[in-house]
């Protein structure tokens, strides 16, 4: 296997096509690149970010939202949104430092319920909330208020607590 270069799409299911292309486009800023048939989609793609890759502007970091139970090639082959019981626990996207303040301020301004969280371990801090499908997902940067040596304790008080409640549970 050669290597992976990123996220060329995740696609989730939808109840409500229209809602969640909403959403990933006014408050996850993600901008609309096309969508099948044009009248009444059963599937929509919505740019994350353009990427320097072979793959190029035909194809930049995609997210799909699809309607299984409509969309042609997916009819039939996934469990319907309702009905659905699956492994995913969330969706995580990059941000800038810079703008993590102002991503919490936007998300609570329409009503968005987050969670912070700081995981010096790895030097970030992220921000969990969910779409209106009740999709976990993360906006996750440096933390540049961690330093190094931070960090380095950081992860092993991390290994020692995980392996600590992982002992009581034996």
């Amino acid at each position: 296997m050669g290597s992976i270069r990123g996220v060329a799409e995740i696609v989730l299911n939808a109840q409500d096509i229209d809602a969640l292309s909403q959403f990933y486009q006014n408050v996850m800023g993600f901008t609309f690149h096309s969508q099948y048939p044009k009248m009444n989609p059963t599937i929509v793609f919505l740019n994350i970010a353009d990427l320097q890759s072979p793959l190029g502007k035909a194809h930049p970091q995609t997210l799909a939202i699809i309607d299984p139970d409509r969309h042609p090639s997916a009819r039939g082959k996934f469990d319907p949104p309702a009905d659905r019981s699956f492994s995913l626990n969330h969706l995580a996207f990059e941000i800038d430092e810079s703008d993590y303040n102002s991503e919490i301020a936007k998300l609570e301004s329409i009503g968005i319920k987050t969670t912070l969280t700081q995981f010096k371990h790895v030097r970030a801090k992220a921000i969990f909330f969910q779409d209106p499908e009740g999709n976990r997902l993360e906006l996750i940067c440096h933390d540049s208020s961690v330093s190094e040596e931070d960090a380095i304790q950081a992860d092993m008080e991390t290994d020692r607590s995980i392996q600590s409640a992982i002992d009581k549970l034996d």
